[in-house]
């Protein structure tokens, strides 16, 4: 049997710890948003889907480039794919183009998938506890996607040029978790796009 006087104690600390521990978590930095690996995963598969456009046939004639995203950071992307043009032999210009491309990205994104073998977290019944996940095999997959159309259209007449074939980037990031405490990371984001 516990004493009277340690119980009262005991009821009387319990929410000045609670407290405590209340605003030692408050004071952490968030993550950005979208987390930083996402954002690799997009502009490495955006560059490599440009690396598979071949505008060799356009070089040497003003251009007009306009840029259409279905989602994600429209500014940045256009922003991105021009100046992509541009060092890569791409003459641009608004005044009097001979030709006007139409760039759509109508893929720019991430996916996130998992394999997973183990005991998932969970609330313990009757006690509230939580119990953590114990992972006998653990594989979140996370790929990046672009594709990308180009057309191009006469800069006076407004009529249909070329098509260049479909430009198609893709990117990875994996963690594996293997026996619990066994985990490593396999990506390609950090490979140059040539």
């Amino acid at each position: 049997m516990i004493p009277r006087r340690a119980r009262v104690f005991a009821w009387a600390l319990a929410p000045l710890c609670a407290i405590l521990a209340g605003c030692s978590l408050a004071n952490g930095l968030g993550p950005t948003q979208p987390p930083a690996i996402t954002q690799q995963l997009v502009i490495r598969s955006l560059e490599r889907g440009l690396a598979q456009l071949d505008i060799s046939r356009f070089a040497g004639r003003p251009a007009d480039v306009e840029v259409y995203t279905q989602a994600g950071n429209q500014d940045f992307i256009r922003e991105f794919v021009v100046s992509w043009l541009k060092a890569h032999g791409l003459r641009t210009t608004m005044a009097d183009p001979s030709l006007r491309l139409k760039v759509f990205a109508s893929v720019v994104g991430t996916d996130r998938g998992q394999t997973f073998f183990g005991v998932p977290a969970f609330q313990a019944p009757v006690l509230n506890v939580p119990v953590p996940e114990i992972a006998l095999f653990k594989w979140e997959r996370n790929r990046g996607l672009t594709e990308l159309r180009v057309f191009a259209f006469d800069g006076k007449t407004e009529d249909f040029v070329d098509q260049l074939p479909l430009g198609i980037g893709r990117s990875r990031a994996d963690d594996f978790t293997v026996l619990l405490f066994f985990g490593y990371s396999w990506t390609d984001v950090d490979r140059p796009v040539p």
